[in-house]
């Protein structure tokens, strides 16, 4: 299973410019937990709701506060929608990561995030299929189950 099978390609996106006040509305309208920030096309960042919690305990104003000011954009990592899933199972797993922007031909097309690699596995697995694919489920749920100890320690 590749990962541009199970992205999702309407990313929402945000500014460098926008503040994390609208970024959060944009979250809880669309019931998501991440927002990609382009500067034009190119990817500058993303904004997790870790940011937002961040931010806000440090004492700054999400009104105020531009998202280019505390965005994630170091180390930003990406994967390609031909990658297959279990790569990017590993990779949001060894970078303590659970959201991945999709890019291609260096354009973001999608997002993927540890939340949908565990909804493909279940349903993978309780699906009814005659040959379930167990391997890339497995190692969909272990990464789940990892990044999930990862947080509860930090």
């Amino acid at each position: 299973m590749l990962v541009g099978e199970i992205m999702h390609p309407d990313v929402k996106t945000a500014s460098p410019q926008d503040s994390f006040a609208d970024v959060a509305k944009e979250m809880r309208t669309h019931g998501i937990s991440s927002v990609v920030v382009l500067d034009g096309t190119h990817l500058a960042g993303i904004v997790t709701e870790r940011d937002i919690v961040n931010l806000v305990a440090a004492g700054g104003d999400p009104q105020s506060v531009q998202v280019a000011h505390g965005m994630t954009r170091r180390h930003l990592e990406t994967i390609d929608p031909k990658a297959d899933i279990a790569e990017a199972a590993d990779q949001m797993v060894s970078l303590n990561i659970r959201h991945l922007p999709v890019v291609s031909k260096g354009k973001v097309v999608g997002i993927i995030s540890i939340r949908d690699l565990t909804k493909w596995a279940a349903e993978e697995l309780a699906g009814g299929h005659e040959m379930p694919d167990i391997a890339r489920s497995q190692t969909a749920l272990k990464a789940a189950s990892e990044l999930q100890r990862q947080r509860q320690l930090s």
